[in-house]
């Protein structure tokens, strides 16, 4: 039996047991559970497009563009406003010197809950955070808005280019009045 491994950090004592390490036999070869839902197969044909494979809708929600929160209310029958205080936050972005908000569908965590309760503001670690989308119907691998999902959702392909995607920036644009001051 190897001898233990033991480590100082910060003044405490941690010691690897060899019986559970995957090379002495008595650990398991298999990849953490908790990484499994990130991982994907590779893109099978990256000319098709997207193929719904719902990796962007697993790991951030799309901007909606002005007038498309009423088209995706309309869709599930339901007023605006009960449309964003039961699906959607409140995030912003910075154009031009002047922040501007829009809309996009909550991110929900790995336990099914809202990452931010609806209707709320997010904030700079909620927007790191990678969540599924609320609309991702994860048996169906697809949108349940799907006919009104958000312009980011529409224009958005994996296989892209990073400058061939809209940019967070571009959709706030749209939100901004026509002839505001400090917004070009």
């Amino acid at each position: 039996m190897k001898p233990k491994k033991t480590f100082h950090i910060l003044d405490e004592t941690i010691a690897h047991r060899p019986d559970l390490a995957p090379d002495a036999g008595g650990g398991s070869d298999e990849e953490n559970p908790y990484w499994a839902w990130d991982e994907e197969a590779p893109h099978p044909n990256p000319e098709l497009g997207c193929v719904r494979r719902g990796l962007c809708c697993k790991s951030s929600p799309g901007w909606f563009a002005p007038g498309e929160v009423e088209k995706a209310a309309e869709l599930l029958a339901m007023a605006p406003d009960e449309f964003v205080r039961k699906f959607l936050i409140i995030d912003a972005t910075e154009v031009d010197g002047q922040i501007v908000h829009t809309f996009a569908p909550v991110k929900l965590g790995r336990d099914g809950k809202p990452a931010l309760p609806p209707a709320s503001r997010a904030d700079a670690l909620y927007r790191t955070l990678r969540g599924q989308c609320v609309f991702y119907d994860v048996d169906k691998r697809g949108c349940g808005i799907y006919e009104a999902r958000p312009m980011e959702c529409r224009q958005y392909i994996c296989t892209n280019a990073p400058g061939d995607n809209p940019t967070h920036e571009q959709i706030a644009r749209l939100w901004v009045p026509p002839g505001s001051p400090s917004v070009s």
